[in-house]
């Protein structure tokens, strides 16, 4: 199409240097594209498996298969090297059926599904063996509200923290932050990914009042009533904060409100969180310059919400009304080779 045509590589090659990121209330700020671009692990010959990164998606049961492998396949399609789907039992065939690529284990368990004699706890242990693996993981994707399945992520988000892994929350996850926020509270290499209607949710839960306060306040209200925890409420624009720094991302998006999006965008995330902890174990660095490491999470953040809502304009402009998630999918990559491609080429590793 027409527009996608215009999207090529070339114009993003003359985007000027750092930009600061704002403390305190400021909104309507955007790091710049070569900030971003300082996270990415650059291509060479010394690369080993899984050097760019191995993360899990922690989701997926019996009605919902779709959404865990959306989540994991895009950041495959972003470039990390393994993407792991841990789901509910009867969900594992399903999803093994949709892709090769992806490795699927089928450690959750239902109430119906939960044999006699074990116990959440050895479900825990199980998905512990593949957290011992992984540089972030992304919980909520297709998760239903089956309580012994709840109970399974709880314990798995908790033994995440106990690793230090960057962790995404979204979708059926969040109705547990709401339940209790402390699973979540004060852990700093946390993102959650509201819709408005999971926001409002959320905010009610921490006794927050967001009636008064417009969008960018309202998130910043609730990120720091989560201990700093970052926020990126997803909307016309995607508000991205930790309470005290935020970014706002207004990149065009499609005009499709296909379920499986946010998905892709959760997946994104943990594709780029599991490259910032790598980036901070100094497993490369680029020329022109280093990122704060407290700064990681809101940036990855920011980046994935960028190259979600590119592919999703991609999408858009080839199928219209018909867009699907999967539509979306097939873009990520295209997304991220217009925002990065050239960028990555000019700033070359040390």
């Amino acid at each position: 199409m027409f527009l996608r045509s215009i999207l090529s590589h070339k114009h993003y090659s003359s985007v000027s240097f750092f930009a600061p990121i704002v403390a305190g209330k400021m909104s309507n700020h955007q790091p710049r594209l070569q900030t971003l671009a300082q996270i990415i692990p650059p291509l060479t010959t010394s690369l080993h498996k899984g050097d760019c990164g191995r993360i899990a998606t922690i989701g997926g049961c019996e009605e919902y298969t779709g959404a865990p492998y959306f989540a994991a396949s895009s950041a495959l399609r972003l470039g990390v090297d393994i993407a792991y789907v841990v789901c509910e039992k009867d969900a594992a065939g399903v999803i093994k059926g949709y892709s090769p690529d992806l490795i699927v284990a089928p450690y959750l368990r239902s109430v119906d599904n939960l044999e006699q004699g074990r116990t959440v706890g050895h479900v825990v242990q199980k998905i512990e063996t593949i957290l011992d693996k992984l540089h972030a993981v992304s919980v909520g994707s297709g998760l239903g509200n089956d309580k012994r399945i709840g109970e399974c992520v709880v314990g798995a988000v908790k033994a995440a923290r106990d690793r230090q892994l960057p962790i995404v929350l979204d979708a059926d996850s969040l109705a547990l932050v709401c339940d209790d926020p402390g699973i979540i509270s004060g852990y700093k290499n946390a993102v959650l990914t509201p819709n408005a209607p999971e926001f409002n949710r959320l905010a009610k839960s921490l006794n927050v009042s967001t009636e008064a306060l417009d969008t960018i306040e309202a998130a910043q209200k609730v990120a720091e009533a989560l201990g700093g925890v970052t926020i990126v409420r997803k909307g016309p624009s995607d508000v991205i904060t930790d309470g005290q720094k935020t970014f706002i991302c207004e990149e065009t998006g499609g005009l499709r409100r296909c379920g499986g999006q946010g998905d892709i965008l959760s997946g994104s995330i943990a594709a780029f969180l599991a490259w910032g902890r790598k980036y901070c174990e100094g497993k490369w660095k680029h020329t022109g310059g280093e990122i704060n490491p407290q700064d990681i999470t809101l940036l990855a953040a920011y980046a994935a919400c960028l190259v979600t809502r590119h592919a999703s304009f991609l999408a858009y402009d080839e199928c219209g009304r018909a867009t699907q998630s999967s539509d979306v999918l097939e873009q990520v990559d295209i997304a991220f080779d217009n925002k990065f491609d050239a960028l990555l080429k000019a700033v070359k590793p040390k």
